[in-house]
């Protein structure tokens, strides 16, 4: 067995019918008959969607009569098995394919890519391209409303991070935390991105959760950013029976195809959390049910977030959208900015690091602001006695204390009057 032929990639297969209706059973009898280590992802109302692995020759890989890996069946010969029995499978194409399709694509609609790369276009200049010469003819906008995305953000962030949010995203944030986890929740139909304040906040678990389609978590740590949709291999079943198949290493090569087919395994690896995330937990979570995968939709996110230690509660509360907690809302920067001073070391510290003595002393003058006023009179005092002396440094010293002391009185009295 060459290295070209055990070298494969798994293509998405679309598989369609003259008449319209269901073709995956069809379909199924034909892999079954070629013992193609496929999968099937379920029919959509339009086309019947199956995992098929291909090498880069262009042979599909397939079982012979002992159970062993064979090459000889070429995608173009399965797709002439498909059309017998009136069907149309649309598989990858090779590169040189491709490139034969881009040229006519190019020679046919030259005019108007360039047309849509000038920005100075009208859109009745695309007239003849398939773009409507009355503008009358386009749906209304509001056909187009996009729906908002439900977000949870897990991290180990303070409320500075909510603060911020609320104001960036122009929607409501609450904030919850649970041990050294907390939660922003909110919703917003506009592009997002999560806000960091260094290694000790990470990491950030955003978790997507859209009324219609499939749900998707973007986790970011160190730098490093993974993509996962741990539910859109949740329903694909197997072909042939993994149970079945007498050859172990053939076995375990179907195996792994389908449970590495989503990139899943790559994704975890590339973020290099190493012990700090359960690897196995995280990848049952994207697993197909078939395969021992975690059962449910829901469910697969809550194992998936699970995994990176996040307390089962908080999980809930991000995902069932029913616990209160804190609800920041936009108020302007220059409000927020001052919310954010006012907020200090204590909401800007990360959650682990609460236990530090800076963040200590800090909690103890926060709830004892009186406290925290007459420390900084102490403070105002010592810089006018300081600035009143011969020394150039010492009343250079002297006038930093007097700003400090003013500005955390200020403070201090914002507090007070807050209470």
């Amino acid at each position: 067995m060459s290295e070209e032929q055990i070298a494969f990639h798994v293509s998405y297969a679309s598989v369609e019918s003259a008449a319209g209706d269901d073709p995956t059973a069809i379909a199924v009898g034909i892999l079954r008959q070629e013992r193609v280590l496929a999968a099937s992802r379920g029919f959509d109302g339009d086309e019947a969607v199956f995992l098929i692995p291909v090498t880069e020759s262009g042979a599909v890989v397939a079982l012979d009569a002992d159970d062993r890996l064979r090459f000889e069946l070429t995608a173009i010969a399965l797709q002439r098995l498909f059309e017998d029995a009136e069907l149309t499978l649309h598989l990858g194409m090779p590169d040189d394919a491709l490139e034969e399709v881009d040229q006519e694509l190019d020679e046919e609609f030259g005019a108007a890519f360039e047309q849509l790369d000038d920005p100075a276009a009208a859109s009745e200049d695309l007239g003849g391209f398939g773009m409507p010469d009355d503008v009358g003819d386009v749906a209304d906008e509001d056909d187009f409303t996009i729906e908002p995305v439900r977000v949870a953000e897990f991290s180990r962030r303070g409320p500075w991070g909510a603060r911020v949010t609320a104001q960036l995203s122009g929607v409501d944030v609450d904030y919850l935390e649970v041990g050294t986890w907390s939660l922003y929740r909110y919703a917003t139909d506009q592009p997002h991105m999560a806000v960091s304040g260094g290694r000790a906040d990470e990491p950030i678990i955003e978790v997507n959760l859209p009324r219609h389609g499939e749900a998707w978590i973007e986790v970011s740590t160190g730098g490093r950013t993974g993509m996962f949709w741990p539910n859109i291999e949740r329903l694909t079943q197997p072909v042939l029976e993994i149970d079945s198949i007498r050859v172990p290493e053939s076995a375990d090569v179907y195996r792994r195809m389908l449970l590495e087919a989503d990139g899943t395994s790559e994704e975890l690896q590339g973020l290099g959390m190493g012990d700090a995330i359960d690897l196995d937990a995280a990848r049952r979570a994207c697993a197909p049910e078939a395969l021992d995968g975690t059962v449910g939709e829901l469910e697969r996110i809550r194992s998936f977030v699970a995994a990176f230690g996040v307390p089962a509660s908080l999980i809930s509360a991000g995902i069932d959208d029913g616990a209160a907690g804190r609800r920041f809302t936009p108020r302007g920067w220059p409000r927020t900015l001052a919310d954010l001073t006012v907020g200090g070391i204590a909401e800007m510290t990360a959650l682990p690091r609460r236990e530090r003595p800076l963040p200590r002393i800090a909690r103890f003058l926060r709830k004892r602001p009186a406290l925290g006023a007459a420390v900084s009179v102490a403070e105002l005092a010592a810089g006018m006695a300081a600035s009143t002396t011969r020394s150039p440094l010492a009343r250079g010293v002297g006038v930093l204390l007097i700003i400090d002391a003013a500005i955390d009185l200020v403070i201090w009295v914002r507090r007070i009057t807050t209470r």
